[in-house]
């Protein structure tokens, strides 16, 4: 993307190697990276909700056509069929695994048994929101 003149497998084996260095080095480190590296990618999600729905308020003009809530269902609820739909929410469903890592920091936590009930509680909210919540804001534009 930013260097199109080096293949794609040698940045993706940097990253990686990068990546299990500083987890070699100090797991404590690597932790602190995957913390922020979360809080980019939830901000971002965020930005583009935000940005995404005041461009339906606006109704902002794409090539083809105006964004609107109306894009979801104006061609049918599933353009190409209900399968599709239930076919995909199987691989968002497991986007969505990190649930385990509840288990494993339930140790952690100061009381258990009020943490992990809300802890995976909120799994079903946050689907909602950062799954279900950017797909129709891009559906829509």
């Amino acid at each position: 993307f930013w260097f199109p003149e080096i293949p794609n497998w040698i940045s993706a084996l940097f990253c990686v190697l990068l990546l299990m260095s500083f987890n070699l080095l100090s797991a404590r480190l690597f932790g602190e990276l995957e913390f922020w590296f979360s809080i980019i990618k939830i901000a971002t999600i965020i930005g583009l909700i935000v940005v995404g729905f005041v461009m339906i308020l606006f109704a902002f003009k794409t090539q083809f056509g105006h964004a609107s809530f109306t894009n979801l269902y104006e061609h049918g609820i599933f353009a190409k069929g209900a399968s599709g739909f239930f076919m995909s929410f199987q691989m968002a469903l497991f986007s969505f695994v990190g649930i385990e890592m509840i288990g494993v920091t339930a140790g952690e936590t100061k009381d258990p048994i009020k943490t992990i009930p809300k802890a995976i509680n909120s799994v079903p909210i946050r689907i909602l929101i950062f799954y279900v919540g950017a797909l129709a804001v891009i559906m829509s534009i």
